[in-house]
């Protein structure tokens, strides 16, 4: 079994312990690192079923394959359609995938844009450093997607595991630049968002689908994304509501 559901396993048993109800409600929550804030707002609130809740976040192809793999899940919210079809089709899922959120592209750059990056051209610039999030993982296709429709190449200086590796290079002025998911881009005061048309053609949901084989455990979790306290929560960090 590999080091990370051996992790999970562990993560699990210490959230589980206290009365027999809590343990009958502690369910693993995989989502796409794009979602940390407002899973945690969540599970920070005391009235959500998210509470007694086992984060992790990575990217949604990393966490499909954990999946695969072995790790105890009970719901896992992607950030694109691939890695849940997959996951049904090798027989995964318990309920039909749902539409949870939607959301953009931006251009992650330094607080004031001080290299005056204003649209995707600005991008090609022999002296700008760029990162991106990797071929295979949601973020890399789509931003892959978005560069091609408008015919742009870039060249990037690096290519990161997911959304917040992408937003991270750029607080910390290792790059001058990244595109990234806009709800990352406005969750932080170091860097400023730029927006570019483009981005438009790219449409990105975020699908869930609930893995576990326990009844009552995943479904109320989906139920409370779906619901008013869940679209809230998404809202307030800028997600667009299905």
């Amino acid at each position: 079994m590999h080091r990370v559901v051996q992790l999970l396993f562990a993560a699990v048993v210490v959230a589980a312990c206290g009365s027999s109800d809590q343990r009958s409600e502690t369910t693993v929550v995989f989502a796409a690192s794009s979602l940390v804030d407002v899973l945690n707002d969540l599970s920070n609130d005391d009235e959500s079923a998210f509470v007694r809740a086992v984060m992790s976040f990575a990217s949604s192809a990393s966490l499909s394959a954990q999946v695969v793999d072995g790790a105890p899940v009970g719901l896992f919210v992607s950030a694109d359609r691939q890695q849940i079809d997959e996951l049904v089709a090798a027989g995964y899922g318990l309920s039909d995938p749902r539409v949870v959120a939607r959301n953009s592209l931006v251009i992650a750059v330094e607080a004031g844009n001080p290299l005056g990056i204003q649209t995707l051209d600005d991008l090609t610039r022999s002296d700008l450093l760029l990162a991106v999030a990797a071929p295979g993982v949601p973020l890399g296709e789509y931003s892959e997607a978005m560069l091609r429709a408008a015919d742009i190449e870039v060249s990037p200086v690096t290519f990161e595991a997911d959304a917040r590796a992408v937003l991270a290079k750029v607080v910390l002025g290792e790059v001058d630049a990244g595109i990234v998911y806009a709800t990352d881009a406005t969750s932080t005061s170091d860097v400023a968002a730029v927006y570019v048309p483009e981005a438009d053609a790219v449409a990105i949901e975020y699908f869930a689908l609930e893995i576990t084989t326990t009844p009552g455990r995943s479904s109320a979790l989906l139920n409370e994304l779906l619901g008013e306290r869940g679209q809230q929560a998404l809202l307030q960090r800028g997600f667009v509501l299905p």
